[in-house]
């Protein structure tokens, strides 16, 4: 059971680090996608963008600055330099992800563990006198940790589920919104 207490442990740690880490506005602020999109409307000066881009201090404002300051002009290799800096910045975010995949490998692989020594508890006392408590014991174990393993897992599918397609929809709107500034940038060259 220790090794399903550490799991449960950890799920609930790294569903709250999410939690706290993917709020899509510390990632992709309302404010600065108006301000991108006043800015391809040319209701927007840049100096202005730039500002609220880097006051930000998100994703979606690096990746900005990062589109508007690129000594790049050709709109194809921008796009391309803006997606593997918005690749690398997503992996960044994709953290504690990885931990509630491996807690939905591992907390049913425990229970069966669980489940095999209560076994082996059963077994090792069959044939003693008065051995119906030791039985009942083993049973017992095994179940519980069946039980235990099997309701952590359901858990962790749900918020890896959640959190891995929170951030695809942020991260399919961010790209259609920096695909519009590069080309509004490329086409209309305010450097």
């Amino acid at each position: 059971m220790y090794p399903l207490a550490a799991c449960s442990v950890l799920l609930i740690a790294a569903i709250i680090y999410r939690m706290f880490n993917m709020k899509r506005s510390t990632i992709c602020p309302a404010r600065l996608t108006r301000a991108v999109e006043q800015y391809t409307r040319g209701a927007l000066e840049r100096s202005e963008l730039e500002r609220m881009a880097a006051d930000s201090d998100s994703v979606e404002g690096r990746l900005v600055l990062d589109a508007l300051n690129s000594p790049l002009e050709d709109e194809a290799a921008l796009k391309e330099m803006i997606q593997v800096k918005a690749r690398e910045e997503f992996v960044t975010l994709q953290a504690g992800l990885p931990l509630l995949d491996m807690i939905v490998m591992i907390a049913p692989m425990f229970g069966i563990l669980g489940t095999a020594s209560g076994l082996v508890q059963i077994f090792s006392v069959f044939g003693m006198d008065e051995s119906h408590g030791m039985i009942a014991q083993g049973i017992a174990q095994a179940l519980n940790t069946t039980i235990a393993g099997l309701a952590i897992a359901p858990p962790a599918v749900i918020a890896h589920v959640y959190y891995s397609r929170k951030l695809e929809r942020i991260s399919a709107s961010m790209e259609v919104l920096l695909t519009e500034l590069i080309s509004f940038r490329c086409h209309h060259s305010q450097r």
